[in-house]
């Protein structure tokens, strides 16, 4: 992820003439589709390759992840011309969650670690599934099922290297699952990013995310000027940061998934659109015909 700052002065943009805002939040938007079309080739490039273990299998979902989500935030980016919809406030919700995405791509998949770290994170991963399921679902499993499956997330944790490392009140927390496994900070270090830069933009897209008083109480202060769903100097004021740090979250998952797949961004698709659009309408036939 690059190390430039993740935050967009708005008084300086404030100040600028609304045709230079204009052109500086269209040349954005232009850089962020330029970035989504060459990451969409990428992911396209990395398909139908058979892969051995977790590491490489799981950057090809949350790549995909990556791309879905950076394709949807593009539809929320509007032109500049009469009756668009400008919602600044979904904007960040998606770039919140790209963010997210990237974190959980760098940590399990790009990140080079010894390999029984990198396992160990893999067995986080599923008791983070695992226990995320029970608090959304409980008391849904059979507990004969349960019994099962969390005696194997024990035996595997307990025999792997990195894991019998931690201390068993760390070691009671990992196997419940309900928390994300991995420290922000610490991933952002191991990036190399803005740590400071990420968490502000990050705290800040979050009250948008959840609805969180920052995210509205403003609203009505003629002085703030957004959040009406037109196009107005504040909403590019906010938008323009968003997308660039989009943008530089896509051109950092590329450079890693590159790492990973070296031939991908030049090699033939392994679905085309018409056989990609094919199997999207078998299996709703198929689904239909369960229902």
């Amino acid at each position: 992820m690059s190390n430039e700052p993740l935050h967009f002065d708005i008084l300086t943009a404030d100040n600028l003439d609304p045709r230079q805002l204009t052109a500086l939040y269209l040349e954005s938007r232009n850089a962020f589709r330029a970035a989504c079309k060459r990451a969409e080739r990428v992911s396209r490039g990395s398909g139908g390759i058979q892969v051995d273990g977790n590491r490489l299998a799981y950057a090809s979902v949350l790549f995909m992840r990556i791309c879905v989500l950076a394709k949807s935030l593009g539809h929320f980016l509007p032109d500049c011309k009469p009756r668009e919809h400008w919602d600044f406030s979904t904007v960040a919700s998606i770039t919140r969650n790209l963010s997210e995405a990237y974190l959980w791509y760098f940590w399990l998949c790009e990140d080079e670690v010894d390999p029984d770290i990198r396992q160990g994170r893999f067995i986080l991963l599923y008791c983070h599934d695992y226990g995320s399921r029970d608090r959304m679902l409980p008391g849904l499993k059979p507990p004969a099922d349960e019994d099962v499956v969390m005696a194997d997330l024990v035996a595997r944790f307990d025999a792997n290297p990195y894991l019998a490392t931690f201390d068993e009140k760390r070691r009671r927390e990992a196997l419940k699952g309900q928390k994300t496994p991995f420290v922000q900070d610490e991933v952002l270090d191991r990036m190399g990013a803005d740590k400071e830069g990420f968490r502000s933009a990050y705290r800040f897209y979050s009250q948008h995310t959840h609805t969180g008083p920052v995210s509205f109480i403003r609203i009505l202060m003629e002085c703030h000027d957004r959040g009406a769903g037109v196009e107005t100097a504040r909403e590019k004021c906010y938008m323009i940061p968003a997308i660039a740090l989009a943008t530089s979250i896509l051109e950092s998952a590329i450079g890693g998934h590159l790492s990973l797949f070296p031939a991908a961004e030049n090699r033939a698709p392994f679905l085309t659109d018409k056989e990609i659009a094919y199997n999207v309408e078998r299996n709703q036939g198929r689904l239909k015909r369960r229902l």
